[in-house]
């Protein structure tokens, strides 16, 4: 019954979660350890009193006492999507959530995931973004955000009595449009700052560009969900401008670290959030699969998830930054050998042809692939048969088994149903 009256009044939550929050880069790394580490703590114990976890930690011979830093983490085993879907229906059945959130991930990597969330849970999520556009500059509260049309708005355009009074105002661009219509939208709101998933942002600037449209700069803009690949931010700045901040998560975790523009890697919010980073042993590592640990969700608890990308970090004076994010773990060309070609391989390839704006890679069986592909007529200074003949004998080079490789070549590539891009996608089981 509380949560009935809490999901009222989320945004006065918001509020209230904010100063809990670092709102600015802090420099002293040992300060925000001992935020981090007694976080930790607290979120160890909330999660043993669940029958979820304490099968988890007893199985794994370790008790809350024994995790006390972000290294410990890696003590208790690694959470994945299945199991994490799995928990999440059981638990859906019982009437005790029923006011809880019932969000829905996309699916980009396969069946979407339904979460669970309580309200003060999903306060601090979004207040966690909020906190990312207050480090870019940007004040939410009295500046205008244009995002896409979502399913799981809280609030939206100026329907709560904050936002009648100028605050916290969130407007909606219809991704489903037309890209005139979606420039109208942006050129008529003129938001201070726009974000939406990277395919459909991408698909209106590449027509603006094209056809030398002229579309309203914000103050600052965020494509998500999806890598950022040098051909797309070319595009992306020359028509929304240099400001572009590149924010990590995900609809699960919320968002875990944060690029803002002049930096060289992304940043992690260690007072709410441990990034780990494991090798396909499952040991520790500076390369590999991330797991991600939100501190602040002691309800229903993500402990060592799996976000599903590969990435590479170092460490700085002791702090951890993650200098590139290599993709989704899951993308791969497969062969009747059990083998696989992974995006990993090609990637070099697709960063280092600025002929063409997007691509997407459909293996058809295990003969024939696909390419889909939208050529750069306006900076590129060779012929599309030569760009074919140039990606085709790299690919072929890559592949560990041929295929017969088909081009089409497109104006644009339309996102998938859940407004992503795959870059592989294989109809082999």
């Amino acid at each position: 019954m509380l949560e009935k009256y809490q999901k009222k009044l989320i945004n006065l939550m918001i509020f209230l979660d904010l100063p809990k929050m670092k709102k600015s880069l802090p420099q002293d790394y040992r300060k925000l350890v001992k935020i981090q580490n007694r976080r930790i703590r607290a979120l160890m114990k909330a999660a043993y009193r669940l029958p979820f976890y304490k099968e988890r930690f007893d199985k794994a011979g370790v008790k809350p006492s024994d995790i006390r830093c972000a290294e410990d983490l890696a003590k208790l085993p690694l959470l994945n999507k299945d199991e994490l879907r799995a928990w999440m229906k059981e638990l859906a059945k019982d009437p005790k959530y029923d006011e809880w959130y019932h969000d829905t991930t996309s699916g980009s990597s396969g069946e979407p995931l339904m979460l669970l969330m309580s309200p003060r849970e999903k306060a601090y999520l979004m207040a966690n973004w909020f906190r990312v556009l207050l480090v870019a500059g940007y004040d939410p509260f009295r500046g205008k955000t244009m995002s896409r049309k979502s399913a799981h708005s809280v609030t939206g355009g100026k329907d709560t009595i904050l936002q009648r009074i100028g605050i916290l105002r969130r407007y909606f661009l219809d991704q489903y449009a037309p890209e005139t219509e979606m420039i109208r939208q942006v050129n008529e709101c003129q938001p201070d700052f726009l974000y939406m998933n990277k395919t459909e942002l991408m698909r209106m600037c590449m027509y603006a560009d094209k056809n030398n449209i002229k579309v309203w700069q914000p103050k600052l803009f965020c494509p998500t969900g999806e890598k950022i690949d040098e051909a797309a931010r070319t595009v992306f700045f020359k028509v929304l401008g240099p400001n572009m901040i590149d924010s990590y998560g995900t609809a699960e975790a919320g968002a875990c670290m944060v690029k803002l523009p002049g930096m060289d890697a992304h940043k992690i919010w260690h007072d709410s959030f441990v990034v780990n980073i494991h090798d396909d042993d499952g040991n520790l590592a500076t390369e590999g699969k991330l797991a991600c640990t939100p501190l602040f969700k002691k309800d229903l608890p993500l402990i060592n998830y799996v976000v599903g990308d590969k990435v590479v970090s170092e460490f700085r004076d002791g702090e951890r930054f993650i200098t590139g994010v290599q993709g989704r773990l899951n993308d791969a060309f497969k062969y009747e050998t059990g083998e696989v070609t992974t995006f990993f391989e090609i990637a070099p390839i697709i960063a280092h042809c600025s002929d063409v704006i997007q691509i997407r890679f459909i293996q058809e069986d295990y003969h024939n692939v696909t390419v889909q592909a939208v050529f750069n007529e306006k900076e590129s200074s060779r012929t599309v048969e030569e760009v074919e003949a140039d990606l085709r004998a790299q690919l072929e080079a890559k592949f560990k088994h041929p295929f017969n490789i088909t081009f089409e070549w497109k104006d644009n590539l339309p996102p998938d149903d859940n407004g992503k891009l795959r870059m592989i996608v294989s109809k082999v089981k």
